[in-house]
């Protein structure tokens, strides 16, 4: 079990394990209404990479790219013990991470909604989800990661301290979202992730399915970051209403 003190976005204090919680509401809002290569992020202007995967195993020089590119990699300087995790609103004091700043309190959270018109009810025609997030940068660097209100940043860090352990990012949900009536399906909403000018996604897309998915292992002392585009499949005729439920994505430092 997880112990010790910890904010609801943000840091998190030594016990071992270490675990740091954030939220998201999905909500379905007025349905039926008429209505080989590993690249290193390096610079904040432009985002310049370093090719170092082939190179290490193939004995090649290294080669700098700028531009868009595949798999980046963010690394972080070590230190105490600290997780942090970032599901759309977040805080940093003093600035980016690049320039010393630290990850600060932030207990928003933010919802992802659809509204699907009457004639299209369970159609399966797949409704697109926004959110009320207007988180674009990364406290990394400041670099423009995602685009909302069609994406939803997430991110985080796993400093573990003395050690070389990987954390674990999850996120899960209950079975099901409800107006206080019917029903939905958890599993009718999916995401894609994605990052501007990074192709190869550090979190995983996914269905929810009702409990709890994996989304990430994170090496030592590394920062991963995506922007998840969520959808909803539309593939059931129900009656109209809100329906909503909450999403909690977990990281987990053993």
């Amino acid at each position: 079990m997880a112990s010790g003190r910890f904010d609801a976005i943000g840091r998190l204090f030594d016990p071992r394990p270490t675990r740091s919680v954030a939220l998201l509401y999905v909500a379905l809002l007025c349905v039926g209404l008429s209505e080989g290569y590993v690249l290193i992020r390096a610079s904040s202007s432009g985002r310049c990479w370093s090719l170092i995967g082939a190179a290490a195993l193939f004995g090649f020089a290294a080669l700098a790219l700028c531009g868009p590119a595949a798999a980046w990699i963010l690394t972080i300087t070590p230190g105490a013990r600290e997780v942090y995790l970032q599901v759309g609103a977040g805080t940093y004091v003093g600035g980016n991470y690049n320039v010393g700043g630290t990850p600060g309190t932030n207990t928003t959270i933010n919802v992802a909604s659809v509204t699907v018109p009457a004639a299209s009810v369970g159609t399966a025609t797949a409704q697109a989800l926004t959110s009320n997030s207007g988180v674009s940068l990364s406290f990394y660097d400041g670099y423009a990661t995602c685009n909302p209100p069609n994406q939803v940043y997430v991110g985080a860090w796993a400093r573990p301290g003395g050690g070389t352990n990987a954390a674990t990012v999850t996120v899960s949900t209950p079975a099901t979202l409800s107006n206080g009536v019917s029903t939905i399906p958890f599993s009718q909403i999916s995401w894609t992730s994605t990052a501007n000018g990074n192709s190869s996604a550090d979190l995983a897309a996914g269905i929810f399915n009702g409990g709890s998915v994996t989304l990430a292992t994170i090496a030592a002392n590394t920062w991963v970051e995506d922007c998840f585009t969520f959808t909803y499949a539309n593939a059931s005729v129900v009656p109209s209403g809100t329906y909503t439920g909450r999403a909690t994505y977990t990281i987990s430092l053993p």
